[in-house]
């Protein structure tokens, strides 16, 4: 049996232990903030999009971001949004409503926000019009909402778990697309929590952050919320699978 005394310490070791998880989980440790093993990289393409909003990317900039430390190391977020950035993302497109028979199929690697820009792009070129005649007018109707697309791959590039080496998926099939990234959900995070309107749990929250100084986010924790407000007046919605290691978003076709 243990002494009150002994419980106490044990308490106290406990809280303290899970302090520290939560610590770790959230910032502490977190991948884009460990050194990156690789330091000779070069940042034209992100300059570029700085320069675009008016805002300074300097020495003292990739500090205070994170993407170098003080002693102008450069961590695994420099290495993210470096032009030599080791990620790729896979694009796949199928024939029917099954995986069994290839239409096309895109590699896309270089900086993160190429990936994205490219990605979108790819998207957009496969996102089919339907026209309809109401009386006297004519109504187009995109396949899938582009607010929704859009915000898939910000959710997709952003929450990414970066420390899986194996390529995040996105397949384009007849009647639905499929955005499936590496790392499941935040620890101590739910699927019922991440569905909740406000609510914020980012895994890279300094990749979200600079993705929100360049006005690609709007506000932290909206765009799960934004994918279903498109479908809202839709007959099919969105549906979200999650594993321990994955997460997969699929967008129905509204056609």
């Amino acid at each position: 049996m243990y002494k009150e005394s002994e419980i106490i310490e044990l308490k106290r070791e406990y809280t303290a232990d899970i302090r520290k998880d939560m610590i770790c989980d959230t910032d502490g440790d977190s991948y884009e903030s460990a050194r990156s093993l690789q330091q000779k990289l070069t940042f034209k393409r992100l300059k570029h999009e700085f320069d675009g909003k008016t805002l300074a990317f300097n020495e003292p900039q990739k500090r205070t971001l994170g993407i170098t430390e003080f002693d102008d190391i450069y961590t695994n977020l420099g290495l993210l949004l470096s032009d030599q950035c080791p990620h790729e993302l896979k694009i796949a497109v199928f024939q029917g409503t099954d995986g069994y028979i290839f239409r096309d199929r895109r590699e896309i690697k270089g900086p993160l926000l190429d990936q994205l820009y490219e990605a979108y792009e790819y998207i957009d070129n496969r996102n089919a019009v339907k026209a309809t005649i109401e009386g006297l007018h004519r109504k187009d109707k995109r396949d899938y909402p582009q607010i929704a697309i859009r915000e898939a791959l910000l959710n997709m590039l952003v929450h990414r778990d970066y420390s899986y080496m194996a390529s995040p998926t996105i397949g384009i099939y007849d009647n639905r697309i499929e955005f499936t990234s590496l790392g499941g959900l935040p620890p101590r995070t739910s699927l019922d929590d991440i569905l909740l309107d406000g609510f914020s749990l980012c895994r890279n929250p300094k990749l979200a952050n600079i993705f929100y100084r360049l006005e690609l986010i709007e506000a932290y924790g909206t765009g799960l919320q934004k994918i279903m407000d498109a479908y809202k007046n839709k007959t099919v919605k969105p549906q979200i699978i999650v594993t321990t290691n994955a997460f997969k978003l699929i967008l129905p076709n509204c056609n």
